[in-house]
Parts: C-alpha cells; structure tokens; sequence
C-alpha cells in the first residue's frame, strides 16, 4: 500500500505516486484499490485477472472496467456467479448498479440474471445465445440467490400462495419467477406452506 511504499521509502505519498508512475504499476481491483504492484509483476490469466493470495489485480484496471470488458467478451453474457468465480470477489452490489446505469444490460435464465453488453450488435448476439440456452420446461430448479429471496418473502408473508410470491418477487426484487418454479423449490427441499386459518 502507499503508505507502506511510503514509510520505507522515507519519502511523501506524492513521491511514492511519482515514482510509481515512472515504472509502471497495476491497482487492485478489490480492497477498494488499496494495493499496487509493479507492472510487470502479475502474470495475467486469460482472462487478464492475477491474484496476489485474496488481492485481486486486473489488465483492465478497476472492477467496474474489469467487468464490462468480461460481459463483453463472453458469447452469451455472465450471471453474478459467473463473475464472482472469476474475480474471486462478490459483485452483486455493482452489478445491479451498472444495469441501473444503464451500463450493461440483463435477463433472466432458469431464475437467474445474466448480465449482458449494452452495445446494440452485440447484445442482440448475446441475447439470441441465452434464448437458445433457455430450457423448454419452465419449471427449474431456483439459482441461490433467486431461492434466498423467495424463502425471505415467504417468511415475511406464509400466507401467500405460490402465484402470490411470485407477484411479490416482480414487484419487490424485480425477480421474474413461475409460480410453478417456487412449488417445485419448495418440493424439492420439503418445505411446508403454512396452511390458511379458516375464515
């Protein structure tokens, strides 16, 4: 960190960035981009990602840019798993802000985001790939995610039917989920809806 650099240098952090100039350097893209590293230190994966134990260092610069350039190069777009097991660092959070920002678009596959480009040419590719990846049978298994935000509803409101929850998943989470998806998630793990108190 500059700070480190600094204090075993003996000199101020605007030296320390001067010098770091002169050479070269990466910054990580996790811990806020606290650390550097010279540049011809990191031996990049394919994917243009290095990892110094849990500091992650990129070719393309910070997470946000790092993750665009991911999305852009992938045939059919990449979930938040995806790209949590590649950058070895969890980026829902940014994800959902850059679709927000309109930076990069998404869909849902077997009830589960697929971050996709924006560019218009590209999109359309990408789009047509997870169209064709889309199972036949709408009834599938829940991603993690998708399984956590329909137990939370449903402890919130055990009264709700299945087509209940789901029009609480579009509504709350702007999750789009069958209602006959979330009766086979419940049956798939034997949970019990709470039945209805007599009227």
């Amino acid at each position: 960190m500059l700070a480190d650099l600094a204090h075993s240098l003996g000199c101020a952090l605007i030296s320390v960035r001067r010098h770091l100039k002169q050479v070269g350097y990466f910054r990580s893209y996790t811990h806020n981009g606290k650390w550097y590293t010279l540049r011809d230190s990191p031996r990049f994966n394919r994917d243009g990602l290095w990892h110094h134990k849990d500091i992650g260092f990129s070719k393309y610069g910070s997470l946000i840019a790092t993750i665009v350039h991911l999305i852009a190069r992938s045939s059919a777009g990449l979930s938040a798993r995806d790209l949590g097991q590649k950058l070895q660092h969890p980026c829902h959070a940014v994800l959902t802000n850059l679709h927000k920002d309109h930076v990069l678009d998404r869909v849902q596959l077997a009830g589960e985001f697929r971050y996709l480009a924006i560019e218009d040419q590209l999109n359309r590719r990408q789009r047509a790939l997870v169209t064709a990846l889309a199972p036949s049978n709408s009834v599938t298994s829940l991603s993690t995610q998708t399984a956590v935000w329909v137990l939370v509803e449903h402890i919130k409101h055990p009264q709700f039917t299945f087509e209940q929850l789901a029009a609480c998943l579009q509504e709350q989470r702007e999750l789009t989920v069958s209602p006959q998806s979330i009766q086979q998630f419940f049956r798939e793990h034997d949970l019990k809806k709470t039945p209805e108190a007599p009227t």
